[in-house]
């Protein structure tokens, strides 16, 4: 049996990128073998097996045939008979086909370590076609991996690829997208725009901004949506969490109406300090507001208790509050 490192954390590993990820690959080995030495299934029918100690994951070398449309439409055929260069010729480009074993040499059968150093995104056999999903993830690498570029072969398959698109869900489409934002999101944008892979996948017309920002996913998403012309659509359509798509909003309404800020303020729970008020808070940064903020949430009902009761006193509160969030 033996077992190496594989995958994204071979490619980051070799580019001088932190990972925080490590998966394996075991080859010489069956389901029988690795449950006797204490790892732990996942799923019924897939071989791949959680480290006893690390909860890393393990797989079974294995071959794939796709059998059905979608991402679990495939046969699998892990037996300790499959060697490593058949496990790495089902993985999607070369520079992700790779494998250090344990005495740390490199197994590099489809040249993805010449592929990093000329910074191409070259797919590993035909096999890439079976999962319109590859097409999401260059566009991905793109803008994590700054200066690669497609290889012919990847281009050439673009338009063969295009019409299965359609088959995607958009949860997965979701977290491609959550991963190219780790990097310069434009560039994913920008890739699915040159490729014509927004019509294909039925986007709503995305704007981009002209530079490329920081921060968090949520935090570039509000800035975008708040420069936008017109509120960005996409992220709905992608199904994103509503803390985010919440932020989106909220960060728009705050740029483009100030005079309602106060207001804005009140909806989002400043008062109660609630999360949603302290995600919009973190993306304005503005300690001009604290004093504001402070002197609103001294005011309480028992201030007005005394001249007003039922939708009075709320109406009563509300404006107060209103007024010392305007600095009045």
């Amino acid at each position: 049996m033996t077992v190496l490192l594989v995958g994204g954390a071979v490619r980051d590993l070799l580019l001088k990128r932190p990972f925080h990820e490590r998966d394996w690959v075991v080859v010489g080995a069956s389901p029988e073998a690795m449950l006797a030495r204490g790892f732990q299934r996942v799923g019924k029918d897939f071989p791949v097996f959680l480290h006893p100690m690390t909860h890393e994951e393990y797989a079974l070398a294995r071959t794939e045939r796709k059998t059905a449309a979608g991402h679990q439409g495939f046969e699998f055929h892990a037996t300790p008979e499959v060697t490593l260069e058949q496990d790495l010729s089902r993985r999607d480009f070369t520079i992700n086909a790779m494998a250090i074993d344990r005495d740390g040499q490199l197994h590099d059968p489809y040249q993805g370590h010449q592929a990093l150093m000329d910074r191409v995104l070259r797919p590993v056999s035909a096999a890439f076609l079976e999962d319109p999903l590859r097409l999401i993830r260059a566009a991905r690498f793109m803008a994590q991996l700054p200066g690669f570029r497609a290889a012919p072969e990847l281009i050439d398959v673009i338009a063969q690829m295009r019409p299965e698109l359609k088959h995607l869900s958009v949860e997965r489409l979701w977290k491609e997208a959550t991963k190219a934002f780790t990097g310069d999101a434009r560039v994913f944008f920008q890739t699915l725009n040159e490729w014509q892979l927004d019509q294909a996948l039925a986007l709503p017309t995305f704007w981009l901004p002209a530079a490329a920002s920081d921060g968090t996913m949520d935090g570039q998403l509000a800035s975008w949506n708040a420069a936008a012309p017109e509120p960005l659509a996409w992220p709905g359509a992608w199904r994103a969490p509503n803390a985010t798509l919440d932020l989106m909003a909220d960060a728009r309404a705050w740029a483009r109406t100030p005079e309602l800020r106060p207001a804005l303020m009140l909806r989002t729970g400043v008062i109660k300090n609630t999360p949603r008020w302290q995600r919009l808070a973190g993306w304005i940064d503005d300690p001009a507001l604290a004093p504001k903020i402070a002197r609103a949430r001294t005011i309480s009902a028992a201030d007005f208790a005394d001249r007003h009761q039922g939708p009075a006193l709320g109406q009563a509160l509300n404006s107060a509050w209103l007024s010392a969030l305007a600095g009045e």
